[in-house]
């Protein structure tokens, strides 16, 4: 598969799709715009899409921006956030956390999920426009 200037093997699609790569936040857009899909096709609460704001320069990810965001809505450090992290089950530290939001760290699908159970958010809640 080639579109959107991204060259991607048979072998690497089977393995995302079976689980056995993991799937990059931006991938993930990638593969909705190349198919045609919205975030609807793949919440399955079924909620509106929301897309995350495109990477600017040299950032590796799509949401770290908006990982700060809500994080500083709550208040938090990113100490705190790493803390709250660690009690789901994620061994991360706050220098991690740091990378993400700035873009310096590529942003897991999977590793999403945690931020957003932590900051009390869902899907709906940041990819929608």
């Amino acid at each position: 598969m080639q579109a959107a200037g991204w060259d991607i093997g048979r072998v690497v699609v089977t393995r995302i799709e079976t689980g056995r790569r993991k799937l990059f936040d931006y991938e993930l857009k990638f593969f909705l715009d190349v198919f045609g899909k919205s975030w609807k096709d793949v919440v399955l609460d079924n909620v509106e899409p929301r897309i995350c704001p495109e990477p600017q320069g040299e950032r590796r990810n799509l949401c770290g921006t908006l990982i700060r965001r809500f994080r500083n809505e709550r208040g938090w450090s990113q100490e705190k956030l790493a803390a709250k992290l660690q009690l789901a089950g994620w061994d991360i530290d706050y220098t991690v956390v740091m990378l993400i939001e700035n873009g310096q760290r590529v942003l897991l699908d999977y590793e999403l999920k945690f931020f957003l159970d932590a900051l009390g958010k869902d899907w709906d809640g940041i990819f929608r426009k």
